[in-house]
């Protein structure tokens, strides 16, 4: 498994890449260990207990890892490092935060007490709320999982090696932007269509957006756009050109036709995804050709 998530890895370099693609192969694995222990029982609880304490909480905390870093990806700054050391460092405090709240199980996952196995790691038991006629905690999760593959705290200790794993990640990348600092800037966008389209970017926003000049709080004017739209997105034209004259010589552009023919792609995407589904249709409700 290990060799497997290095080789996604090594071939999706975009940690939102590695994340995703290392999901669905999580996924297999776990279903080939259920698919396992319910064809080759244990024999012993001793062997039932390992499995629940040692070998699927590793492979479960691996999927949680993978689900968390694509999650926290979501919500990185892709513009601003100085909040995304601080979005970094807030996550990180939340890990920590959460190891706080569970200190008491975290110490037997740590220290590997034994104490609990025969409650926390068989999956049939016969008070499951009682050890020794004092009260232990109880995960939900056992309760909508499949019994045949899920104990008292297994998912439990899944969860701390995959915060553990986090922590481990989340810090790295921290270390990583405090090392660079603010000496590399992100990498500027760039406006890779033609003249004319530039210009049509330009009317199309006057037109929908009607913007403000910050500084005179008046309506921009196209001049104005034009050259905030350079220094934001970068087009290869000469820095002497206006927009008037730019409007002049640059020729027709079909890009208001484009955008529309690429929304409606979209509308009709997202319509199909939204469609209800007749269950007992092999073709899924598809509409026939």
């Amino acid at each position: 498994m290990e060799g497997e998530l290095l080789n996604i890895r090594m071939d999706f370099p975009k940690t939102e890449e590695w994340a995703k693609k290392s999901i669905p192969y999580l996924r297999e694995c776990l279903e080939e260990l259920r698919v396992y222990i319910l064809e080759n029982p244990f024999k012993k609880r001793s062997e039932e207990i390992y499995f629940f304490k040692y070998v699927k909480p590793v492979v479960m905390g691996r999927l949680i890892f993978m689900c968390e870093v694509h999650n926290k990806e979501i919500f990185r700054s892709m513009f601003d490092q100085a909040k995304e050391k601080d979005y970094l460092a807030d996550e990180v405090e939340e890990i920590d935060a959460f190891f706080k709240r569970k200190d008491h199980l975290y110490q037997l996952f740590k220290d590997d007490q034994d104490g609990f196995d025969i409650k926390f790691f068989v999956r049939d038991v016969d008070d499951r709320f009682q050890k020794r006629e004092l009260p232990i905690e109880i995960d939900p999760v056992l309760f909508y999982g499949d019994p045949n593959f899920s104990t008292g705290l297994d998912y439990a200790f899944a969860q701390f090696h995959a915060y553990e794993l986090l922590r481990n990640h989340l810090e790295n990348e921290l270390e990583a932007l405090l090392i660079v600092g603010d000496e590399v800037p992100n990498e500027p966008m760039k406006f890779t269509g033609s003249a004319a389209d530039f210009v049509s970017m330009i009317e199309i926003f006057q037109r929908v957006g009607r913007p403000m000049n910050p500084e005179t709080g008046k309506p921009a004017t196209n001049n104005e756009l034009y050259q905030l739209f350079k220094k934001g997105f970068n087009p290869d034209l000469s820095d002497d050109l206006d927009f008037e004259t730019l409007k002049l010589t640059s020729g027709d552009s079909d890009l208001p036709e484009r955008m529309l023919d690429a929304l409606d792609k979209l509308k009709h995407k997202w319509d199909n995804e939204e469609r209800d589904i007749d269950y007992d249709d092999p073709e899924g409700g598809k509409p026939k050709k």
